[in-house]
């Protein structure tokens, strides 16, 4: 397959994709690129929300991956952001969730087909089910509803979307595969936009969270700052102790016959 062939299945793929009433659509032309994803707003963690979401599993820690291994990376991804989307579908309580859940599920079963033709045409063997590492993710979120569910969903993704963009930028920039350099090339902007409204949806639906969280985390860096300052003064303070005090010479008596 040609990088010319292949870009023009991953433009018609995404040009296909339909999300949600009150969602943007998303195309590599739509100008949201990783770049300004890298914009949006840092969120603090917010474990009074998602004391109940398993701690995920990194993707991967080094994103130096293989070509092939990328694309079975990218295809098990896919498994589980469109199983999860599903599930935000038919489980959320907010309707911006569920608004981003299909846009999961539509943007992640284009990016499927058009990895599954690289597969194919690369002789790679794809993942068919959701990875044993992804699962407690999953039994968790089958396992709630509604407001429950919104708190738990969102704050995985904004989480688990930054790992997913970075594993693509890896491959945006080192890669050098004539088939799937231009997938990653093409695809990274949509991702980008993923890591970007996960992030942004997580500050709404977790907003109380992460502000008690905030609040906790500089409390503890003040409650830091103060024993710090306290350790210096008493370190001072006893230092001064132990320093010697300096004796005034005695006064010279004058000889005898001295003006």
């Amino acid at each position: 397959m040609s990088p010319r062939t292949l870009a023009l299945i991953v433009m018609v793929g995404f040009a296909a994709v339909f999300t949600a009433p009150g969602c943007k659509v998303i195309n590599s032309m739509s100008g949201d690129t990783p770049e300004r994803a890298a914009d949006a707003p840092s969120v603090a963690d917010a474990p009074a929300a998602t004391s109940a979401v398993p701690a995920a599993a990194p993707v991967v820690t080094d994103h130096a991956m293989k070509p092939e291994l990328f694309v079975q990376a990218v295809a098990a991804s896919d498994l589980l952001q469109i199983n999860l989307g599903t599930m935000a579908m038919e489980k959320a309580d907010a309707q911006t969730v569920k608004d981003f859940g299909h846009r999961m599920v539509t943007n992640h079963t284009a990016i499927q087909v058009i990895i599954g033709k690289i597969a194919v045409a690369q002789e790679i063997s794809l993942p068919t089910e959701i990875a044993a590492e992804d699962a407690p993710i999953v039994a968790t979120l089958e396992g709630l509803t509604g407001d429950a569910f919104d708190k738990a969903y969102m704050a995985y993704m904004a989480e688990q979307n930054p790992k997913i963009l970075a594993m693509y930028r890896w491959q945006y920039d080192n890669c050098t595969d004539p088939t799937v350099k231009p997938f990653a090339m093409q695809t990274m902007p949509i991702i980008g936009t993923h890591a970007r409204l996960a992030e942004a949806l997580n500050a709404e639906v977790n907003k109380e969270a992460i502000r008690l969280a905030a609040e906790k985390k500089a409390a503890e860096l003040q409650a830091a700052e103060d024993a710090k300052a306290a350790a210096a003064a008493e370190a001072a303070a006893a230092a001064a102790k132990k320093k010697p005090t300096q004796k005034k010479p005695p006064a010279q008596k004058k000889p005898a016959g001295a003006p």
